[in-house]
């Protein structure tokens, strides 16, 4: 775990000075919306349910 915060950071840092922050930060949004609209439960499969008579 230790090493992923220093990844972050080291990756972080390299976005500033390049200027590319913005575009990471909205490449980051992207997908968080994106994992939110797959997670959503219309997309799991429907549970079996008994026949009613």
């Amino acid at each position: 775990m230790k090493y992923l915060v220093s990844i972050a950071a080291t990756l972080a840092v390299l976005a500033v000075a390049s200027g590319n922050l913005p575009w990471i930060l909205f490449q980051v949004r992207k997908a968080q919306i994106h994992l939110i609209v797959e997670s959503q439960a219309s997309k799991w499969p429907k549970a079996m349910t008994l026949p009613s008579r």
